[in-house]
């Protein structure tokens, strides 16, 4: 980990009266940006954007564990309910409000399956707190253009059939089988490090992504929205982007030269785009 050391782990209270876990990157602004993890990672691979948008006291940034995930989550790769994730993020506004200020911009940041909890909360009763939104190589829905139709490289394996089957369960109101898990990450042992979350349930994995018809949320994004891919985006179709998001919103979509996935985080060419950007919400 380069730079400073990461912030020390906070907690909050979620309506439910557990306890969940966040870091807290200072800085003398008004801004305060939520910054959302990845589908198997928690927040704490965020930090090399994160130091860089407090350093250069651009915004505050508040990195949650979500639900599910962490160190020490309370069931790793599962949730209550499905989405338990925008209820948790709400909370955790008002927890920041109430210690910081009432009168902070909010702007709400998702990387990768992170994009997809960003884009469930445009429609949700909290998107009119909400002033903007960053988005970083997001995840939107599996039936959006930018998905590779299939990817034999990828260590991802989603049991559709198991989906299909519990949608049905739940359009009935049967919802006790939930906990099944639905996604496993068979990530190289070579590359794991201890913190992932490898195993999804199918509450947990329809709480990071909007539903179905993903179109209207794209369509009730109407706040001033960046979006960055790394021009070597190998998870995601980059080309796709800017087309998919010209025809919902208008949010600005910029390619970021020499980037990957997971690149893009750290590369230069995103902290000028999100300097840039943050700036012009003054």
């Amino acid at each position: 980990m380069s730079g400073r050391e990461l912030p020390p782990i906070q907690t909050y209270e979620a309506r439910d009266g557990k306890s969940l876990c966040y870091r807290h990157y200072l800085a003398n602004s008004n801004k305060i940006i939520i910054l959302l993890h990845g589908i198997s990672e928690d927040g704490q691979y965020l930090h090399p954007l994160a130091e860089f948008i407090s350093k250069r006291q651009l915004a505050q940034v508040v990195v949650p564990d979500l639900r599910g995930y962490g160190l020490h989550p309370i069931r790793r790769g599962d949730v209550e309910y499905v989405g338990q994730h925008d209820d948790d993020i709400e909370d955790l506004v008002k927890w920041i409000r109430l210690r910081e200020s009432s009168a902070l911009t909010l702007i709400i940041a998702g990387h990768s399956g992170g994009g997809g909890n960003a884009v469930r909360l445009a429609a949700h009763r909290m998107a009119k707190e909400i002033d903007a939104f960053l988005m970083l190589a997001p995840a939107i829905h599996p039936n959006a253009p930018i998905n590779h139709r299939k990817d034999p490289g990828s260590t991802m394996h989603i049991e559709y059939p198991k989906i299909v089957f519990l949608t049905l369960l739940n359009a009935v109101g049967i919802r006790f089988l939930n906990k099944w898990i639905v996604m496993r990450n068979d990530k190289p042992l070579a590359r794991r490090h201890g913190r992932e979350t490898l195993e999804l349930s199918y509450r947990l994995l329809l709480s990071r992504a909007p539903k179905s018809k993903y179109e209207r949320y794209l369509q009730a994004m109407t706040q001033p929205t960046l979006v960055l891919v790394g021009e070597k985006e190998e998870v995601f179709i980059p080309g796709q982007y800017a087309p998919l998001f010209a025809q919902h919103n208008q949010a600005k979509v910029t390619m970021i030269l020499g980037s990957d996935h997971d690149g893009i985080l750290s590369s230069e060419g995103t902290f000028q785009e999100v300097e840039s950007w943050l700036q012009t919400l003054d």
